[in-house]
């Protein structure tokens, strides 16, 4: 057990090395096309200069925490079954995320997580004055975890998610973490192999429970249809979704493999990074694919370049196969419920060390589908081109394995209520 004198030594050890480290992480966000805009965008809430959060009532405040989009569109329902009763302040590591969960307007207020050092982590504390912080996934922050349990604020974990890869690198130095993981005073763990995870991390002394992930439980309704992307009935639409460097050459292989036998292919792209889009854009030249940038409202090539944000649930909506990036190479890949939620089969690579549960789940009901190069995605295409009732059937699998798993929306909530109980005004 680490004791309270030396967690504070951690903790400053912590704090010396992110100072130290600032300019470095400076100097990559401005010479970085990708994450220059993330820098300067309402920088001064990096450092804890919110306006004073004007409580318009009395009731109990939640801190809940994301890092990016992809948990804020997760936590959605969430919100909605919290706002009425309490009063929610959500943050957000990205600019998406942060921009996302403002369009929301379901959290009283939202801003970008401060710096994790301790006097402008102390500072937010002070101004937020919450009951609870909600940690969402695997947010890890020691300095956030220090000043949550030195004000007496409960720390819960929602959708506790720990990869194989990141366990191993908490593992290497589990004598500084445990003591900082161990003040959450309840995980709620994706799956069992999370739970044993965290387990491990905290020696046993945080309250660890398994549900399954919440993300089965978003509302997957779109009103999205074919036709608002030129799309034909005969049309056999597939889309790959959130590639990552080094996929779009696999994808590009596959169309060109299959779109000479059959005409009325159409295939979708959405790099998980716009700032690569140029690139990508010069490896379809490559492999001499004649495509469109979904921003430019042409549809009437068969390939398709998405270059804007938000896009990408309608397409797999839309789309009759679904291919989730990040899987082909070492990235561990992105999240299989979204198009399987919309009734798709999904393909993937072998690399989904962040999804393995799910992946799991969907391959063994037959939902989902291993792939390993672009030869083996043309197979499989070809095959769900040729055979419409194997398409059907996989794409119900993958429904009714997203049905079965839902549920963990519910019990987060009863768990942070009946948390939030001792700090309730009117005992709700």
């Amino acid at each position: 057990m680490i004791g309270n004198k030396m967690l504070k030594i951690y903790l400053i050890i912590y704090n010396a090395l992110f100072v130290a480290g600032m300019p470095l992480i400076i100097l990559v966000f401005l010479f970085s096309s990708k994450y220059r805009k993330e820098f300067f965008y309402k920088l001064s809430e990096r450092f804890a200069c919110y306006k004073p959060v004007s409580k318009k009532s009395k009731k109990t405040t939640i801190w809940m925490h994301c890092a990016s989009l992809g948990e804020v569109r997760a936590i959605e329902p969430i919100l909605d079954a919290l706002k009425e009763k309490y009063y929610i302040v959500l943050t957000t590591i990205t600019k998406s995320g942060r921009e996302h969960a403002q369009k929301l307007q379901k959290a009283d207020f939202v801003a970008l997580l401060p710096l994790d050092i301790y006097p402008i982590m102390n500072k937010a504390f002070s101004i937020v004055n919450p009951s609870i912080l909600v940690l969402v996934e695997t947010e890890l922050w020691a300095t956030m975890l220090y000043s949550a349990a030195s004000k007496n604020v409960r720390i819960i974990t929602i959708n506790g998610r720990m990869s194989a890869k990141s366990f191993k690198a908490y593992k290497k130095v589990k004598f500084f973490w445990r003591g900082f993981v161990s003040l959450i005073s309840t995980v709620i763990a994706r799956s069992k192999d999370d739970a044993d995870r965290f387990e491990f991390l905290t020696d046993g002394k945080s309250d660890i429970v398994v549900s399954s992930n919440i993300k089965y439980d978003r509302d997957f309704t779109l009103d999205s249809k074919r036709e608002d992307f030129m799309l034909k009935k005969e049309d056999f639409v597939f889309a790959a979704g959130s590639t990552r460097e080094g996929e779009e050459e696999f994808i590009a292989e596959a169309y060109n493999k299959i779109s000479s036998d059959f005409k009325n292919i159409r295939f979708f792209l959405a790099p998980r990074h716009l700032p690569r889009i140029e690139e990508v854009v010069n490896i379809l030249k490559g492999k001499g694919i004649k495509y469109s940038l979904f921003s430019s409202g042409d549809f009437s090539a068969n390939f398709i370049l998405l270059d804007v944000f938000g896009k990408l649930q309608n397409i797999y909506s839309v789309s009759d196969v679904c291919y989730v990036g990040g899987s082909f190479v070492n990235k561990g890949g992105q999240n299989p419920i979204e198009p399987a939620a919309y009734g798709k089969p999904v393909l993937f690579g072998k690399n989904m060390n962040n999804f393995t549960a799910e992946a799991e789940s969907l391959i063994r009901e037959g939902g989902a589908f291993l792939v390993e190069d672009s030869n083996d995605l043309a197979v499989k295409i070809k095959e769900f081109i040729l055979n419409r009732q194997l398409l059907e059937d996989a794409g119900q699998r993958a429904l009714k394995t997203i049905r079965s798993q839902k549920g963990a929306v519910f019990f987060a909530v009863e768990k942070i209520r009946k948390t939030l109980i001792p700090f309730s005004l009117d005992g709700s």
